[in-house]
Parts: C-alpha cells; sequence; structure tokens
C-alpha cells in the first residue's frame, strides 16, 4: 500500500488480490490459465456478484469458464474443507488495526445461512435442515466470530458448520479463533440460537462472560420461559432451563425486559408491549445495562448483509466450493473496511471520525470490477449476423 492519501481502483485490486495469494492456496499452471487468472476470475465473481460463467464471457482476455471450473473442482472438495478454512481464517486476520488490542473487547457469535436448492444427499453436498426459509429446509451454514469496535468491525473467525456437528463444537472453535490472536476478550454476545444448557455449560466452566439472547416457550402459567413475562417492569431472576429429551437441568441468572415498540417514532401500528428474555454468564448487569449492550450485536447481522453484497453465485453442488464464495464475500468486507479506516479518517477534536459516504461497499466492488476490466479488457460491443429484418 502507497504512503499517499489516494486510493485508486488499481490499488484496492492489488491489495485485495495479494490477500488471496498469500493465503489461499489455489494453483494453476496451464498455458492458458494462471494462477493469478484463477484468483482473478474469483474476485470477479464475488464483487460482481455473478458466476464463473458470466464473467468469463465478459472478460475478454480471461480462460474458458470449463477450464476455470475444472481447477477449482480438482483442488476444492469436501475433505479438504478444514485446510480451506484455516486458510481463509488466515486472510481475514492479515489486515488488523493494533487499536484491537488495546482493551478487552466484544465479540458477537452468529450463524449464517444460505438456501440449497439442489438434489445432492446430505452425505455428499454436507448441507443442513433448518427452519423454512426462502422456499427450502435446506441450508449451507457458517458460524463467524465478529468485533464489535466503531469503524473497525471485523470478522475474526469463520467456520463451515457440518452436518450433525454439537453448537458447542463451533463455538470452540470460533473462541480458539479469538485466543489465537490474543486479542482480551470483555463479552461474548450470542443469539438465542446458543441458548441451550450444553452451551451454557461449556461458558461457565470456561469461565467467558456472555450475554445470550433465550427464546420465549411455553404456556403463560407453565414452567417454560414465557411464565416469566408477566409484571410491568423489566427484572433479573434466576430460572431453572430443563431439556426433557436428554433430562438435564441448570440454573441460570435470566434478565427479563420489557420493551416498547417504536410507534412513537415511526407513527405506524399501536404502541405496545412486548418481552424479551436473556441468559447472563459470568456478568452483573442491570436490565437497562443488558438491553444497550445486546443492541451492538446487530452489527454482525449488518456484516452478514454486506458479504452478500460481495457474494458470488452458482450452481455447483461442490460444498467446498459454496463455502470459499460465503468465506469469500467475508473476506472482501474486511478488506474493505480496513481500506476505509485508511483512507477516510477525518481530524476532528476528540479523535478522528470516518467519511464513510467516501468509500462505500458498492464503490470498493466497482473499483474491483474496474481494475480487473482494464487488465483483462471487457466486451463492448456485439456484431450481428444477419442484417436485420425490416
Amino acid at each position: 500500500m502507497n504512503n499517499t492519501l489516494t486510493l485508486t481502483d488499481q490499488e484496492v485490486f492489488q491489495e485485495t488480490q495479494m490477500t488471496l495469494q498469500q493465503h489461499l492456496e489455489l494453483e494453476a499452471h496451464g498455458y492458458k490459465c494462471t494462477t493469478e487468472d484463477l484468483l482473478n476470475v474469483l474476485l470477479a465473481v464475488a464483487a460482481g456478484q455473478g458466476t464463473v460463467e458470466s464473467v468469463c464471457a465478459d472478460l475478454v482476455g480471461t480462460p474458458d469458464a470449463e477450464t476455470i471450473r475444472s481447477y477449482i473442482n480438482e483442488q476444492l472438495y469436501a475433505e479438504q474443507l478444514p485446510e480451506l478454512e484455516a486458510a481463509l481464517n488466515r486472510a481475514l486476520v492479515a489486515q488488523l488495526p493494533a487499536r484491537l488490542w488495546r482493551r478487552p473487547q466484544d465479540i458477537a457469535i452468529d450463524f449464517h445461512d444460505r438456501p440449497y436448492y439442489g438434489k445432492s444427499s446430505q452425505e455428499d453436498g454436507l448441507w443442513v435442515r433448518g427452519k423454512a426459509k426462502d422456499g427450502t429446509t435446506r441450508f449451507y451454514r457458517i458460524a463467524t466470530a465478529y468485533i464489535l469496535v466503531k469503524n473497525l468491525r471485523f470478522t475474526l473467525g469463520i467456520c463451515f458448520v457440518l452436518p450433525g456437528v454439537n453448537k458447542v463444537d463451533v463455538l470452540n472453535r470460533l473462541l480458539a479463533c479469538v485466543r489465537r490472536l490474543k486479542i482480551p476478550l470483555r463479552r461474548l454476545l450470542l443469539d438465542r440460537g446458543f441458548a441451550g444448557i450444553e452451551v451454557q455449560t461449556f461458558l461457565q466452566q470456561q469461565r467467558v462472560p456472555a450475554l445470550i439472547a433465550c427464546p420465549i416457550r411455553g404456556k403463560q402459567d407453565g414452567r417454560g420461559t414465557r411464565a416469566l413475562c408477566r409484571g410491568r417492569k423489566s427484572y433479573r431472576t434466576i430460572h431453572t432451563f430443563r431439556n426433557s429429551a436428554t433430562g438435564q437441568s441448570r440454573t441460570a441468572e435470566v434478565v427479563v425486559c420489557r420493551v416498547f415498540t417504536t410507534a412513537r417514532r415511526t407513527k405506524r401500528l399501536q404502541r405496545r408491549a412486548s418481552w424479551q428474555i436473556y441468559i447472563l454468564i459470568h456478568l452483573e448487569m442491570t436490565p437497562a445495562q443488558v438491553r444497550r449492550l445486546y443492541r451492538r450485536r446487530f452489527g454482525i447481522e449488518t456484516s452478514y448483509r454486506c458479504a452478500n453484497k460481495v457474494r458470488g453465485w452458482t450452481t455447483s453442488p461442490n460444498p467446498a466450493y459454496r463455502f470459499l464464495l460465503m468465506a469469500l464475500g467475508v473476506l472482501l468486507v474486511n478488506v474493505w473496511v480496513w481500506l476505509r479506516w485508511l483512507f477516510t479518517q477525518q481530524p476532528r477534536r476528540g479523535g478522528r471520525k470516518l467519511d464513510v459516504k467516501l468509500f462505500q461497499l458498492a464503490r470498493f466492488a466497482k473499483f474491483l470490477l474496474r481494475a480487473l476490466e482494464s487488465h483483462y479488457g471487457c466486451v463492448r460491443h456485439i456484431a450481428a449476423t444477419v442484417p436485420p429484418l425490416p
């Protein structure tokens, strides 16, 4: 990266390309397709939200789409998923500013699903079952660890969730990614998918401070968490969780928050109250503090929406390639956040601020596409084979 205050499309492309070359172990040694071509096509697929076929058809100097696919399928397969995951995790943390180590940080962990409409069996496709969404119950699932620092929200770790994998194992793998970086962990923020007894016990034994959203189940007069939703104020109490399938039980501290809709701000519908329940692990917080803290966790949802803006498409049944496309979107968002931090700072009293409109994610993607078009050339005209009919 240059030492000037100017960021060009070529420099964005070179920085992103260098990150892939250093960590992604994909190679091509053909006389028409090189490793650089292979990685460039993957970058174009992600930045343009396209496919290998559409990219190779639009960029003039790229190898044939079938050649690219053959190299991908030859080197990416299910047995190679652990090595691919490790390489992508190294790429994610290749560019982290030193300020992340200054103080203990809050980390959010969550799952992200992409629908699968193919016909491969679960053993071959490695998809997982989930709640019906987008017309299917089959999904490719990843889990990520996301640091919650203003203007420096990076994904620190990613893992591919295999069918039948325990959530404790997923959580342990992502915590290992954070621990390898030696970033001091302040608190862990988890979605309601991690509210099970096994996860609570694991965090208690590991002495990890955590705040977990708890699903509301059961009847108002029963023993479920819905029985806690009573009264007119938020409060803190003790609740015993039971798993009828395994016979396990665990008593934990919970915070029951009474919240209201935003009808006063949006002028829509009628203002009404609702309930939210949170599980505390090694934390001492009031209901108001819990509510304010957990609102920060939704930054990880934003990271998934951003990753989908730079994620390629495929109909391939290859699970490793599908994981690569999902992870590549997350990686490009990390590179974008890093470059935005370097080139959009503005001086002011009390610390720097970022001019976020100067380098939005859409501009980052366009910079990559323009650099690739200037490198390979693109289709700018077509020729008719016969004169048109009058």
